[in-house]
């Protein structure tokens, strides 16, 4: 379709809420933008009868590819298959770009799925995979394990290899970050170990050797200097976010409470929370709630992470149970995401000239729900025949 009119939309836009509006896509692109009563003419009509017309959900940090390759230890499903299946599921909850984060260096998470497959056949597969005909806008969010000192040459390499669209740090070690030490010593005795097994696991965690200093600092700028950004996880502390800022980092992940929130948003950071945190009502870990840190102004963009619909889900729930401005929710998973990666000058929002990547959305009894997914004017996927969608010559 190289000439498509949406009309009779509740088009958002970054700034306002326009009713009664029409958008022209023309090869691709954001033609023109409409409101009030027009005759318009297209290859393809879609009027969506009133629902809300928004710029694609844009998911920097979603770990279901992984899951959806090994949906359970060791059950291996075939990555070209798994990857396949996760568009199609992603396409119908209106996501267009999607950051497939996918761990490297982490060696619980390789120990616990069993998998046949290694790390680098994954990531070789997903990428090549990412760069034949897909549906949505595929890339790959690399999530180093900094205790992963095995893998440290086979990051430098995937960046270097142009595999690598995002690089986030990470470091899972119990007494900082997501854990402390009495949350992971409690966590242990739940599962069975005693307290004495429990401390002693806790030691040996922290005396594994890791990625840090100038090892750490090379990586990170290996990715800024091609053009990649990066990610810090799970900031607990202020001067952590400094360190991480001073050494090229611009983007705080998943911040454990909200005074490391509030000042990587002080430092110009961008800052991205779990949009199923606010699904939820709070953290999985007792840690801040994502909620509250939006409407706070310390978290400007969301992601899926673990649960793929709860961006769209979050978004509505931050604009009827927050007050929060239509525009400024979905900014949360379209323009702010897009400004994050560094795509934003092409994608994520609703404006002449860029990527024509969309969504229809209606609420459902009260519940937001995607009609129709659309990725660079392709329509990606349908869900709904109470839209009306008709070729020109048919009206």
């Amino acid at each position: 379709m190289n000439n498509v009119i949406i009309k009779n939309a509740t088009l958002v836009t970054p700034t306002e809420v326009l009713e009664g509006a029409s958008v022209s896509i023309k090869n691709g692109k954001i033609d023109q933008i409409f409101t009030g009563s027009v005759e318009l003419e297209g290859e393809s009509i879609i009027d969506i009868d009133d629902a809300f017309l928004m710029a694609g959900i844009i998911d920097i940090h979603t770990d279901a590819l992984d899951a959806e390759i090994i949906p359970r230890p060791g059950a291996d499903i075939p990555i070209n298959v798994a990857f396949r299946e996760l568009e199609r599921k992603m396409s119908g909850c209106g996501f267009t770009t999607v950051y497939h984060s996918l761990h490297l260096g982490y060696r619980n998470a390789e120990y616990h799925s069993r998998s046949k497959y290694s790390r680098n056949e994954v990531f070789e597969t997903v990428y090549n995979a990412t760069q034949g005909s897909t549906l949505l806008n595929n890339k790959i969010h690399l999530r180093f394990e900094l205790t992963g000192v095995h893998a440290y040459n086979d990051c430098i390499e995937f960046m270097r290899n142009g595999y690598i669209s995002m690089l986030s740090v990470m470091d899972h070690t119990p007494g900082q970050g997501q854990f402390t030490r009495s949350h992971f010593i409690e966590l242990m005795i739940k599962n069975g170990k005693t307290r004495e097994q429990a401390e002693q696991e806790y030691e040996e965690k922290n005396n594994r050797t890791a990625v840090k200093g100038e090892e750490l600092e090379f990586m990170i700028k290996t990715a800024t200097d091609l053009g990649i950004p990066v990610a810090s996880h799970d900031d607990d502390t202020t001067e952590k976010v400094d360190y991480m800022k001073s050494v090229g980092v611009n983007i705080c992940e998943f911040p454990i409470n909200l005074e490391t929130a509030k000042h990587a948003t002080n430092l110009g950071m961008y800052v991205v929370g779990g949009a199923s945190n606010i699904l939820r009502g709070g953290s999985l870990s007792g840690n801040v709630n994502m909620k509250d840190a939006v409407l706070s102004g310390f978290v400007d963009s969301l992601c899926s992470d673990y649960y793929p619909p709860s961006i769209l889900h979050s978004i509505f729930k931050l604009h009827h149970e927050g007050n929060m401005l239509l525009p400024d929710a979905v900014n949360l998973a379209t323009l702010n995401p897009a400004k994050a990666a560094g795509i934003s000058a092409v994608t994520g929002s609703i404006e002449t000239g860029k990527n024509a990547d969309l969504i229809v959305v209606k609420l459902i009894d009260g519940i937001p729900m995607v009609t129709h997914t659309i990725v660079n004017g392709h329509l990606a996927a349908q869900a709904s025949s109470s839209i009306n969608y008709n070729q020109s010559e048919q009206n």
